[in-house]
């Protein structure tokens, strides 16, 4: 019982009811601004899960926002015939939370699984 009242003690968020989100950044070197540019753009956003799409030709950068549920980075990575940008790791001096990411997404999904709450909420 006090489970089900921890979980619905609040009322949940609205990002909760929308999909995961990941992001990437691919490097595209011989890029040039014009139809080339829009056209991979357009390509790009044509991919099934691509939530959002940015394209700065004039750096040769393009960067995705997609649903890791539907689409992987390296099914993107092979479907444009680019690379992935690496990511920076994360400075080892700067205090970071302990518990692993991963942990926490899965508390806060049951949290939203368990909220009797959502069930009255319109979206």
């Amino acid at each position: 019982m006090s489970v089900l009242v921890w979980s619905s003690w609040e009322e949940p968020n609205l990002h909760e009811y929308a999909p995961p989100v990941e992001f990437i950044t691919l490097n595209a070197p011989n890029l040039q601004p014009g139809p080339a540019a829009r056209q991979l753009q357009m390509q790009a956003q044509a991919l099934p899960g691509v939530t959002a799409c940015a394209l700065r030709a004039d750096k040769q950068l393009l960067m995705l926002a997609f649903n890791p549920e539907q689409l992987t980075a390296e099914q993107i990575c092979r479907k444009l015939a680019l690379t992935a940008l690496p990511a920076q790791a994360p400075d080892p001096t700067v205090r970071q939370c302990p518990v692993p990411p991963g942990y926490v997404m899965a508390l806060e999904r049951l949290r939203f699984a368990l909220n009797l709450r959502r069930l009255f909420v319109v979206v």
